[in-house]
């Protein structure tokens, strides 16, 4: 992921073209402009942004459909009038000896439908990406602030204020990661930082921290937090002999581990209830042990 570092400053180097700092600043358009925002937004999948035009498909979808609908009536009045007894012996069972002028609607609809089918193929495609989160969003426009808006035409990036937004390549990630990634102070902490990661060209102020060290990160503390809940439970039970009082233990243990389960990790309804249905099993069994 990547998110730009308010606090550095730019830094004083220069370009293969022995270009100055100050010089790429005081025109961003020419030194850096689409080339350098292109690198920048292609670096890395959260910032893969566009607007998904939804009201404009939904007029274009709709146009394609009344031609089709259009043509649809003439061809109805072609089928009615060589159906009539006065027409002659038109052959209306024949593709290969129809008439011309009904062939060459046939065609016209054949082309419109083509076109109209995959339109909405890959309008249903588009319906599948989220909507772009809005620290996404502003990473991007404070990438244009660092420029003073002048490295791409204001009214060229402006696109990023509407809401039809979309990210093409959004990562799937567990509600821990998400709380990460919605917190600056969390996901911009330092042993996050991937240097590594190629600084492009207009770029040199944005930091790029590590997917897999969060990642690495939070898998570490949901085993933590699972094998937590499996000890702690069994040891509690150990100690108490009221019947009554392990089976408040282990209600309470029940709806944390589900509370946990839900907040914790992505996971359905059903799916989250067949875990805590284990989990319960397990501590039952334990119960029954312990009594024994």
């Amino acid at each position: 992921m990547s998110q730009i570092d308010e606090e550095r400053g730019p830094q004083d180097k220069e370009s293969k073209e022995d270009l100055s700092q100050e010089n790429i600043q005081q025109k961003p358009w020419k030194y850096i402009g689409y080339k350098g925002y292109a690198q920048f937004i292609s670096s890395d999948s959260d910032l893969l942004i566009f607007r998904e035009f939804e009201e404009l498909n939904v007029r274009i979808a709709l146009r394609l459909q009344d031609k089709i609908s259009a043509l649809e009536g003439k061809l109805r009045e072609l089928d009615d009038s060589y159906s009539k007894e006065e027409s002659g012996d038109i052959n209306n069972g024949s593709f290969r000896d129809d008439m011309g002028d009904r062939e060459a609607i046939l065609n016209e609809i054949e082309d419109a439908l083509n076109r109209y089918n995959k339109f909405l193929v890959h309008q249903s495609r588009m319906r599948q990406f989220p909507r772009a989160p809005i620290r996404d969003v502003k990473n991007i426009k404070r990438w244009h602030q660092n420029h003073a808006n002048w490295a791409i035409n204001e009214d060229e990036h402006s696109y990023l204020d509407q809401d039809d937004l979309v990210c093409l390549k959004r990562k799937d990630k567990v509600p821990l990661r998400q709380l990460i990634d919605n917190s600056l102070r969390l996901r911009t902490l330092s042993i996050w930082r991937d240097k590594s990661h190629a600084t492009p060209q207009g770029s040199e102020n944005v930091s790029y921290f590590s997917d897999e060290k969060m990642n690495v990160f939070v898998s570490a503390v949901i085993t933590f937090i699972g094998t937590a809940l499996l000890i702690v439970p069994l040891w509690i039970l150990q100690t108490i002999e009221d019947s009554n009082m392990k089976l408040v233990v282990i209600t309470v243990f029940i709806f944390v581990f589900l509370s946990v389960l839900s907040s914790v990790l992505v996971t359905k309804p059903f799916e989250a209830l067949g875990a805590t249905a284990a989990y319960a099993a397990v501590l039952m069994v334990f119960l029954q042990v312990g009594q024994d």
